[in-house]
C-alpha cells in the first residue's frame, strides 16, 4: 500500500506567517534548507560560468541555435537562470524566516525560564 504524505503547505501561508513548525524541528529544517541552498548556489555559479554556448559550426544554423539557447538560459525574465535565482531568493527567505522563528522561540524560552525561576524564589 502506498504511503500517504501530507500535502505541501501553501507558500502564501508560509510567507504570511500562518504556517506552524514544531520548534524542535527547526534545526533540522534549517540544515535541509542550507544544504539545498549550497547546492543551488553551486549550480547557479556553474550556469553563469560554464553553460553559455558558442556557435559550434560557425554557420548560420549553429549561430541561431546558440543564440536561442543562450537567450532561453540567460535572457532575463523567464529565463532558466532567472528562475533559478528566484528559487534561490525563496530558499534564502525561508531560511531567514526559520532563523528568526528559532531566535524568537529561544527568547521566549529564556524569558519563561527567568519568570519561573523568579517566581520560585518568592
Amino acid at each position: 500500500m502506498p504511503q500517504r504524505t501530507s500535502p505541501a503547505p501553501d507558500p502564501a501561508a508560509v510567507l504570511a506567517g500562518s504556517f506552524r513548525v514544531d520548534p524542535a524541528a527547526i534545526p533540522n529544517l534549517r540544515k535541509v534548507f542550507t544544504t539545498a541552498l549550497v547546492k543551488l548556489d553551486r549550480q547557479i555559479e556553474m550556469a553563469v560560468s560554464d553553460v553559455r554556448i558558442r556557435p559550434w559550426a560557425g554557420d548560420p544554423v549553429s549561430e541561431q541555435a546558440a543564440a536561442d539557447f543562450n537567450e532561453h538560459a540567460y535572457g532575463g525574465g523567464g529565463s532558466a537562470l532567472d528562475s533559478l535565482q528566484a528559487y534561490q531568493r525563496q530558499l534564502k527567505g525561508a531560511l531567514d524566516a526559520l532563523t528568526q522563528v528559532e531566535q524568537q522561540y529561544h527568547q521566549v524560552e529564556h524569558d519563561n525560564t527567568k519568570l519561573i525561576n523568579g517566581q520560585g524564589g518568592c
